[in-house]
Order: C-alpha cells, then structure tokens, then sequence
C-alpha cells in the first residue's frame, strides 16, 4: 500500500537554535545581510581568547568614498550561551565589554542591529 507506513514531521516556526560555543570558537564570519544601510562591510573574528569585530560605514551621505572605521577588539574573552543567543564578555581598554549576538541558522549569526553574519 502506498503512504501506509509513512510518517508525518511537522516543524513550526517557534522552534529556536541552540547556540554552541563551537560554533564561535576560533571562527571567521563576514558580513551577508545588512540590515543598517550605512553599513559598507563587516567581519568578527573570534581566535584563542580574542575576538576582534571590524565594521566600515559610509562616512557622509552625499560620497560613498568617505567611510569611517569602527573596531571592537576584546581580550580574555568568555563566551556564554543560553538558548538562541551567544554572550561574549571581555576586556577592552581595561574596561569590561559584554557583546550579545543571536542564532540564525546554522553558521550564521545576527548582531544587536539586525545585521548578519556567516561563516
């Protein structure tokens, strides 16, 4: 008989992803989607005990050719993780730094701006 034995998953859209510190570890992710228009490109590199997150902007409105750097460069981090959601703490300039990005899909995280990242 034909369909007799078959089963039927369903999947609903309230599942989330477990975030896994594997994921992160040691890892480069580049920008995919962004969602801040100014927003030229981006990178988050998480290596040993470090994690260094480079973002380009566009500087003026009126020149694509002015762009303005912004670089987080953390130290001693500590990478936490409940749910969908990465927590990395660490030291910047002596100061304590907590970033949180979000679990999209597989390899692929969301910044607090809605920007996304893949590896």
């Amino acid at each position: 008989m034909f369909g007799s034995s078959q089963k039927t998953e369903q999947t609903t859209g309230s599942s989330t992803l477990q975030a896994e510190k594997s994921d992160i570890i040691n890892s480069n992710y580049s920008l995919k989607v962004r969602k801040n228009i100014d927003l030229i490109s981006g990178q988050i590199i998480f290596k040993g005990n470090e994690m260094e997150w480079s973002r380009t902007y566009i500087g003026d409105k009126k020149s694509t050719s002015n762009t303005t750097q912004k670089k987080t460069t953390l130290t001693d981090i500590k990478i936490g993780t409940k749910a969908d959601t990465y927590t990395v703490s660490g030291k910047e300039n002596g100061e304590k730094v907590v970033i949180t990005f979000k679990k999209i899909g597989n390899y692929r995280i969301e910044d607090k701006e809605g920007n996304i990242y893949s590896l």
